[in-house]
């Protein structure tokens, strides 16, 4: 036999009623032997305490919302049954409401709501739900019976969370069960005492219902239908990627409804747990879904971390005092005095020297513990004791759920990793000494990012996501989102890794998606946003979003975005830009934004500001962090100069080559920050910083390739350049004589450092390059006799736009 609950949530209105009566007649033709437990239809508990408040206020318009309340019923009840032939339940209705409305017009009149009143008002929700499915289900060719629970479980008088007496409430079930056949559609959540009075269950009394007729009927299962697959992994409201856990054991389950997964109530689960009967939770609304089954442990089930569960607000209570080390009794007469005042206690911590403790209460208690400690320690904080109470408000707790996870080493490593590199801060932390959970108290404005964190490094069957909010999608940042869009499957299947492009600004507009926009329809989105582009506005928002595993990513070439890397990273936002302004302003601003974001666990990836998608950088970076030392750097960083250089001969003119490399568009707009030579001494002066050389731009000796009559921008370069061609003609005659080429050299050797012309010989590695080819050269203790050499084309958007997937990509691992 089976025992199946529906809560509020499955009997809303007649279209969720009829999807169960469907679910009920698929069992009944199963030949399957079962009873139902229905709550109230939603809403309609906190609609009867409503009613009954305003009815205590003396305020008239309860009439009003009891009659509203009838006619919602009534219109379930016509629509149920076709708007005809449901005479007899019309008429239990109106004698159900006329009942209710006696009630309630004495509390209106004498102005008093006892708990005994109020649980009386209350039990008409259940009272009306199963009249009307009973009758419906009978015109429909089910035969069952109308079982008021409250005839058959007895408890103590403490209304509103009345205790069952379980010794007679289970002779009374085993006893009619004997002498009853067929269904019975029973009222979940209330039930009486002794002397017949209505007294109700407490929160999730349907369910605690189901629980106690289970046992005490010892069935083989009972199924608790919801409006979700089962138990969740989380939150679904707060982790888009959550889902449905096939099994956890009913410690699993106590701990994750204890921490706020909403599906079950613990006490609920104690009489099938002491009976050892199988719960299931189901969904309604997709029935055929086998949902989650709490079991107890079996060991052909993996139980690692099965779940991650929160409390959205708690206060946290701090005592503390050297008069508290090794002093006995003192947690005793502690919790005595909160256990006094009605204060619950949900989680508590203690150091290892007792020199304190921490508790975690509900915001509306955390005044009222201060008090009673306060008041039981008045003496030893008189004498200096114990100091001051402190109470911490705006925070949460966060659990990580799993019966096995004191046999998986790293579980909790990884947690605070996860955290860290997120910059959520860990308040307090508490783990039960049977391992099945670690609580943490954190800042309730981190909760929504720290549990979607956990979830991505912890399930890891499902995919990762990593939030990129991207500026400037010009050449580079539009190649950049065509690469997101084309290689976004490869991602997810290959890496369990989802990109989502959260956030867009140019120049004029700027565009926010929390759910990721679009990616290939980004600019037809962008020109439709209705916001204007502001800097501080989309910083703002993106750090008032404050998502998980966030990426910033400037593809701008000016210092508007700039401005604000610091204030970025210590959002806990890690940052990628090919822009090369941030590393070259003062060696000191270089070293504060490496220095804030190792403090906050981000990371600063700017790998294409030399060589594009060469790899420059990252393996300039392995021979330092190896211990090697720099001793010479020797460049081609200009794909420009370099295919201009490249294409020089006798006979060839500068300017010749010089306009050509603007026709390819390998140029810039201007072709002057090209031939200055300032950003090739800007890659220069990243490459010695990153050899950990402080070092400034002022020492770098550049040669400006522009003539100096033609170094303001007013003029057209390309009109005048060839007045110019004699010196530069001379210069490659000269040297191809002497069987060498010229070739523009980015060059640091034992502080001196210099960007200029050289002429170079056939035995120089520099020598073979061909069209925009980049080239470093590193020479270092271990690398001393041949130098480590990296070659490869070093400019264009496409090559550029994919060093910056490569960083994005980095960093999505690094916080995974």
């Amino acid at each position: 036999m089976k025992i199946l609950k529906f809560g509020g949530s499955s009997v809303g209105n007649s279209q969720r009623i009829n999807n169960v009566i469907s679910i009920l007649k698929n069992y009944v033709k199963r030949g399957e032997k079962f009873s139902v437990v229905f709550s109230a239809f939603q809403g309609v508990t906190d609609k009867l305490i409503e009613i009954a408040n305003l009815a205590h206020k003396h305020d008239i318009k309860y009439a009003d919302e009891l009659n509203k309340l009838r006619a919602n019923h009534i219109f379930v009840a016509e629509e149920l049954n076709g708007g005809k032939n449901y005479g007899k339940t019309a008429s239990k209705i109106m004698e159900l409401f006329i009942e209710l409305e006696e009630i309630l017009n004495g509390v209106y009149l004498i102005r008093e709501l006892t708990p005994r009143s109020l649980d009386y008002v209350m039990s008409f929700g259940e009272r009306l739900s199963c009249t009307i499915i009973t009758e419906t289900l009978k015109r429909r060719g089910v035969k069952c019976n109308f079982l008021n629970a409250s005839n058959l479980i007895r408890t103590d008088s403490n209304f509103g969370n009345a205790r069952v007496n379980f010794k007679l409430t289970n002779k009374n079930i085993t006893e009619y069960f004997k002498n009853t056949v067929g269904i019975q559609i029973v009222t979940g959540f209330i039930a009486s005492t002794e002397d017949n009075e209505i007294t109700t269950l407490g929160r999730g009394g349907s369910d605690y219902t189901a629980s106690i007729f289970g046992a005490a009927l010892d069935v083989n299962e009972i199924e608790i239908w919801t409006d979700v697959n089962g138990i969740l992994t989380a939150d679904p409201r707060k982790v888009e990627n959550a889902f449905p856990l096939k099994a956890v054991t009913y410690e699993e389950a106590m701990e994750l409804s204890h921490f706020g997964a909403k599906v079950i109530h613990p006490p609920t689960m104690l009489p099938a747990l002491q009976k050892k009967i199988r719960l299931r939770i189901k969904n309604t609304f997709n029935p055929e879904h086998k949902g989650t089954v709490i079991i107890e442990r079996e060991k052909s089930i993996a139980f690692n971390v099965k779940g991650i569960s929160s409390i959205e607000e708690i206060s946290l209570v701090r005592v503390q005092g050297g008069g508290m080390v090794g002093v006995t009794g003192i947690a005793g007469r502690l919790f005595t005095s909160l256990a006094e005042k009605g204060i619950n206690i949900i989680l508590i911590t203690q150091a290892s020297s007792e020199h304190s403790i921490c508790f975690a209460v509900s915001p509306n208690y955390g005044s009222a513990a201060k008090k009673a400690i306060e008041e039981e320690f008045k003496l030893e904080m008189l004498e200096g004791r114990i100091g001051k109470v402190i109470v911490e408000n705006e925070l949460s707790i966060i659990a990580v759920v799993g019966e096995d996870m004191k046999r998986t080493p790293g579980i909790s490593g990884k947690v605070f990793q996860a955290l860290g590199k997120n910059g959520i801060n860990i308040i307090a932390i508490a783990q039960g000494s049977s391992e099945l959970n670690i609580s943490l108290v954190i800042e309730k404005a981190s909760l929504t990012k720290a549990v979607n964190v956990l979830h991505d490094a912890l399930f890891i069957s499902k995919y990762k996501t990593t939030n990129l909010f991207i500026v400037g999608p010009g050449l580079v940042g539009g190649e950049l989102l065509k690469l997101i869009g084309v290689r976004s499957e490869l991602m997810r299947t290959e890496h369990q890794t989802n990109l989502k492009v959260i956030a867009l600004a140019d120049s004029k507009k700027l565009l926010f998606n929390p759910s990721g926009l679009e990616i290939n329809d980004w600019e037809n989105s962008l020109k439709k946003s209705s916001n204007a582009s502001d800097v501080k506005a989309f910083i703002l928002k993106m750090k008032n979003m404050n998502l998980p595993n966030s990426i910033f990513v400037d593809c701008t070439a000016g210092d508007k975005y700039v401005n604000y890397y610091v204030d970025i990273l210590k959002s806990s936002v890690s940052i990628v830009t090919p822009n090369k302004i941030a590393n070259t302003r003062s060696y000191e601003e270089f070293v504060i934004l490496r220095d804030t974001a190792k403090n906050h666990n981000v990371q600063f990836r700017f790998g294409t500001n030399v060589g594009a998608a060469l790899p420059v950088i990252s393996n300039l970076r392995d021979l330092v962090n190896n211990g090697d030392e720099i001793i010479k750097i020797e460049a081609v960083l200009s794909g420009t100069l370099s295919f201009i250089f490249n294409s020089l001969k006798p006979g060839r003119k500068f300017s010749e080559s010089v306009k050509e490399a603007k026709m390819m568009g390998y140029t810039e707009p201007d072709p002057r920050d090209d031939l200055s030579g300032l950003d090739v001494a800007r890659k220069l002066l990243i490459l010695i910083r990153e050899s950990r050389i402080p070092f400034e731009m002022n020492r770098i000796k550049i040669e400006n390739l522009v003539p100096k009559p033609l170094r303001k921008k007013g003029i057209d370069l390309l009109s005048f350049l060839d007045k110019y061609d004699n010196e530069f003609e001379e210069r490659v005659n000269a040297s191809d004589k002497k069987g060498c080429k010229l070739c523009y050299i980015a060059k640091y050797h034992r502080g001196n450092a210099t960007v200029k012309v050289e002429e170079i010989n056939s035995s120089h590695p520099f020598y073979n390059l061909t069209e925009t080819d980049n080239v470093v050269s590193f020479t270092t203790k271990n690398y001393s006799k041949k130098p480590f050499v990296i070659r490869g084309p070093g400019a264009g958007a496409y090559n550029t736009a994919f060093g910056i997937f490569v960083d994005i990509m980095r960093i999505s691992n690094y916080l995974g």
